[in-house]
């Protein structure tokens, strides 16, 4: 009976025996399986959260301009002073045309508006006192000859007429040589200055030529003496009163005619070379020196200051989306590198594409990264949501029930892992805000390996 009792006492100490050791190596298996990485751990902090709305679209420049010279024709290219990648200012001279011709017709436009400006200041000119003089001599020695004409003609008065009259043409013909020799040196400036000599010279022989037909008439009629008396009064009438408002209306236009054609031909000068409109770089050189320019832009720029990206939102986030939003960009060409931007403007009209309705958002590139290139492929991460301070688990250790909707965390608690029911608030990619059920500095865990078989059941 002894016997029997000491045999179930030794039973049952060698199963405790056994129990014992199938625990501590239950634990040493979890202890291994944790220091080979086996099971994946990690402390539950505070912290911040973003929620984002994700969208990719290729980088565009601020702007790009076409440049053309503005002269026409087929004048060459003589000065090319950039070449492709060049980076330029406003105001620099990229290129220039052969401007020989160009500069010869704004110089023949100022001599034709000073010229102009002379005649209206000649008509407008106060009478000088010698041609009053002049005048009033001419209109004694008229209603003399008239007298003389009345009384009848001698062959002397006839021949002193004539040699007046000869005397007159010829004063007359000088200053015509003179006025057609400055019209063919080109200096109109001059000739403006004899058009007064010579209109009076040309008003003398008439005069002069007159007098001496009423001299030849004397005594048979006084109709030319007394003709020339009113032609006299006239012509000193004129000069008192000035210039007829006709003519000098006239004679303003003109001056605005040239005015207008000395500003064509200097804006046809200025646009014989391409100035750089803003600062910027240059993308294409498509003209060479010493040939004209063809029907390409000549110069392309582009101002890279400043580059945006059109994205599509879906419509489930776009009313997530706002101005003035940060956004976080990164490029495909530059996978090591963040770059800040913020939503400029959201369209109001939607785009539809193979059924899907999206809306185009604008987002503006907040640097100026020579690295940048337009047409580079970006991904902007608009940020609709950011909560500071707030208990953070990774998303990994997060699991959600779909048939009840509830949320569980895994979490080691004395060397085990279990799930405890936890309240989630915003979640994003890596983690979720958990509101309630877990606290800072707990330990969220799963086991990264196979299960195994225990003696306890589960896992």
């Amino acid at each position: 009976m002894a016997s029997r009792r000491n045999l179930l006492i030794f039973g049952l100490v060698l199963s405790g025996i056994v129990v014992a050791g199938l625990f501590f190596w239950q634990q040493q298996q979890a202890a291994a399986q944790a220091a080979a990485g086996q099971i994946r751990q990690e402390t539950v902090q505070r912290g911040t959260i973003l929620s984002t709305v994700s969208a990719t679209g290729p980088l565009v420049t601020e702007s790009q301009v076409n440049l053309f010279f503005g002269a026409s024709g087929l004048t060459p290219v003589v000065e090319v002073n950039v070449s492709l990648g060049d980076r330029v200012q406003k105001g620099d001279v990229l290129a220039r045309l052969d401007t020989t011709d160009l500069e010869l017709a704004v110089e023949q436009a100022r001599l034709n508006l000073r010229s102009a400006e002379l005649a209206v200041a000649q008509l407008t000119a106060p009478p000088r006192p010698e041609d009053l003089a002049l005048a009033e001599a001419n209109l004694r020695l008229a209603r003399a000859q008239l007298y003389q004409a009345s009384q009848g003609s001698r062959k002397e008065q006839i021949e002193i007429a004539r040699l007046n009259f000869v005397l007159a043409q010829n004063a007359l013909d000088a200053i015509n040589e003179q006025v057609d020799k400055l019209i063919e040196e080109g200096n109109y400036a001059a000739k403006a200055r004899l058009e007064a000599q010579q209109e009076q010279a040309r008003e003398n022989a008439r005069i002069a030529e007159l007098r001496y037909r009423q001299a030849l008439n004397a005594g048979r009629s006084g109709g030319s003496a007394l003709a020339a008396v009113e032609q006299a009064e006239v012509a000193l009438e004129r000069l008192k009163r000035g210039p007829d408002p006709a003519d000098l209306e006239i004679a303003r236009l003109q001056v605005e005619q040239a005015r207008a054609a000395l500003q064509l031909a200097e804006n046809n000068l200025k646009d014989a070379q391409i100035v750089a409109p803003f600062d910027g770089v240059v993308a294409a050189v498509n003209i060479r020196v010493g040939e004209a320019p063809g029907n390409q832009p000549a110069i392309v720029l582009v101002d890279v200051s400043r580059y945006y990206l059109d994205v599509s939102v879906d419509e489930v986030d776009v009313s997530r989306v706002a101005p003035g939003q940060a956004v976080t960009i990164t490029v495909d060409a530059l996978p090591n590198d963040v770059f800040s931007g913020v939503v400029e403007k959201i369209a109001p009209q939607a785009t539809v594409n193979a059924g899907v309705v999206s809306y185009p958002v604008r987002v503006i590139v907040e640097s100026n990264d020579p690295r940048l290139r337009g047409g580079m492929t970006a991904t902007a991460e608009i940020v609709v949501q950011e909560l500071r301070d707030v208990v953070l688990a990774p998303n990994w250790a997060i699991r959600r029930d779909r048939a009840t909707g509830k949320a569980f965390a895994s979490v080691l608690r004395n060397g085990e892992i279990v799930e405890v029911e936890v309240q989630l608030g915003l979640r994003n990619e890596n983690f979720s805000e958990v509101v309630s059920g877990l606290s800072a500095g707990d330990i969220v865990a799963v086991s990264t390996a196979r299960r195994q078989f225990s003696f306890f059941g589960g896992d």
